[in-house]
């Protein structure tokens, strides 16, 4: 009895060892980790609709260095494959929206009662691009929304690492740190491989600013009717040339002469 108490002792003490270091180094569970990360990015990149609001802040670094943090709520709607909604508000208290139909993108200023149209029929994942890359319009977390997501995590994605199961706030998360060659990120998942929180560090940038998002409300059957993504000018708003840098840039430039 001695013997087999002593050797229940030792297999027991060996297990209290060798099993928490496999979480805290996370070199039993890597390929786990990779796993999870790319079915929580096919997960949403493969839901045909959604809806989510984001709660967001982002570095803004000063000539002295200093970091001040702005912020914003966006209620995202993704009816795939043409069309997507926006709703923001930010911090200053400024609320607009950008609705793509599959034939436009419009962007509305609700605070100046201002709003610009660009023709572009075609795919979500397009206009996407296109907004970002062509009109300067920002886009948080851009490749999110894409049904790309997966194909370009992974091709951008050099690390990754568990670093624990939380189980603090209303829902149990993995989180999980990655790093890729402009960006070190860390993402929460939770159980349903729906993304609760993500923070983005951009290491290469002056300062090394941060991006965060905070994700709730997630519903995978939004109720969507056809006013969902139809803008109707309300009363008195203006139609301008556009809202943004980028293409009143390019306007001036072609009244110039430019190309």
């Amino acid at each position: 009895m001695n013997t087999k108490k002593c050797y229940l002792s030792i297999c027991v003490m060996a297990l209290c060892l060798v099993i928490p270091l496999s979480f805290v180094t996370g070199n039993v569970i890597a390929a786990d980790t990779d796993q999870l990360l790319l079915s929580m990015a096919k997960k949403l990149a493969e839901t045909k609709q959604y809806s989510v609001s984001m709660h967001m802040g982002y570095d803004v670094v000063q000539e002295s260095g200093q970091k001040i943090e702005f912020s914003e709520i966006r209620k995202v709607t993704i009816d795939r494959p043409n069309h997507m909604r926006v709703d923001s508000e930010q911090s200053d208290g400024d609320i607009s929206q950008f609705i793509f139909d599959g034939k436009a993108i419009t962007l509305f200023s609700v605070t100046e009662n201002v709003y610009a149209q660009t023709d572009l029929p075609g795919d979500l994942d397009s206009a996407i691009r296109h907004a970002v890359s062509k009109m300067g319009v920002r886009v948080p977390l851009a490749r999110l929304l894409t049904t790309t997501f997966p194909a370009e995590l992974e091709k951008l994605t050099v690390d990754v690492d568990y670093v624990e199961h939380n189980t603090l706030g209303t829902t149990p998360t993995d989180h999980i740190a990655g790093q890729s060659e402009d960006v070190d990120f860390q993402v929460w998942i939770a159980a349903d491989l729906l993304p609760r929180r993500i923070v983005m560090t951009y290491k290469n940038a002056p300062g090394q600013p941060q991006f965060w998002a905070e994700f709730s409300d997630w519903n995978l059957k939004p109720k969507i009717t056809t006013e969902t993504f139809a803008f109707t000018p309300p009363k008195g708003a203006e139609k301008i040339l556009s809202l943004l840098p980028a293409i009143k840039a390019e306007a001036a430039s072609k009244k110039q002469g430019g190309s």
